[in-house]
């Protein structure tokens, strides 16, 4: 069973195991989860400052309070709440504008990211050689999301705790769902996704003459060809060019998997499903409860063509 702890801004701790109706939302579309519950309480409602939800003794949400309000009918009070979680602190705050010479994390955060609560990041401290240039209105968010890609070529998360990952690392999770949870599946083959060939030019004065080839369009015909300028780093580089690739051959098929109970993992999990042989990535993970229940719902890529 979750359990849902609201702090408000005094510091006290409410600790609430019944919602009516509860939507936690994780994708890789959006750097932030996203939660919005309703509650029946009594008596008065204090300002909210964060909501913290558990499952057992672990932490699967926390987040600082977007929205909250009270409606008072003869039937009680309903509390609703909505939060994102700690990613929204750096997308909501718009970042100094300054050029930094040869950047790295240890400086970012005394600068950026410590002032707002972030202590602690995993990752590489080296300096990198070239510049980061932080605009105005650039958020937060944005500094780091471009630092780790010009600089180390990662995509920066977030864990529960407030720890900013730059590392990279794949998430190792692993979901296993039985043919007995699932309610539906939806199976996609998108070739609007898919990018055939790009073609990057590679020196000054150059033509755009190196191929980056997709196999997975060209077996099915897809014809869908972009340009890369990886003489100039702002229009992208050669490894820019591969990474469009790969992602939109993990565009290409796609399942949407209906499933009783709770699940909540983090985004780019595995999944395995009784019966199905191939493995899949995550993408997106709505959980929901209301008058109908639990249940989740699960967008996932295929991952490869392995058995399992």
């Amino acid at each position: 069973m979750l359990t849902y702890i609201l702090k408000d801004t005094e510091g006290n701790v409410t600790s609430l195991n019944a919602p009516l109706k509860v939507s936690i939302v994780s994708s890789e579309n959006a750097p932030a989860d996203r939660l919005n519950a309703v509650f029946a309480v009594s008596g008065d409602i204090p300002v909210l400052y964060s909501v913290e939800v558990k499952n057992g003794g672990e932490r699967v949400f926390f987040g600082y309070i977007d929205e909250q309000s009270d409606e008072k009918s003869s039937k009680g009070i309903l509390l609703s709440v909505s939060a994102r979680s700690l990613e929204g602190v750096l997308l909501d705050n718009e970042a100094h504008p300054q050029i930094y010479c040869s950047p790295s994390m240890p400086l970012l955060m005394k600068r950026h990211f410590e002032p707002l609560g972030f202590t602690e990041f995993n990752g590489t401290d080296k300096s990198f050689n070239g510049q980061l240039n932080v605009t105005k209105g650039m958020s937060e968010w944005s500094v780091l999301s471009a630092f780790c890609k010009y600089f180390i070529g990662t995509e920066p998360e977030i864990d529960k705790y407030g720890v900013i990952d730059i590392s990279g690392r794949e998430n190792d999770e692993v979901v296993y769902l039985s043919s007995d949870r699932i309610y539906s599946v939806k199976h996609e083959l998108k070739n609007t996704a898919l990018i055939s060939e790009i073609l990057a030019r590679t020196y000054i004065a150059g033509d755009y003459t190196m191929p980056v080839i997709n196999e997975t369009a060209k077996r099915v015909k897809v014809r869908r060809r972009r340009y890369v300028n990886s003489v100039d780093s702002k229009s992208g580089t050669v490894l820019d060019a591969r990474r469009m690739i790969e992602r939109s051959e993990k565009a290409y098929e796609r399942i949407t998997v209906g499933c009783t109970g709770c699940i909540l993992c983090g985004t780019g999990a595995g999944l395995i499903i009784s019966g199905d042989r191939r493995k899949y990535r995550i993408r997106e993970i709505s959980y929901m409860l209301d008058t109908s229940g639990e249940r989740t719902i699960i967008y996932a890529e295929v991952k490869n063509d392995e058995a399992v």
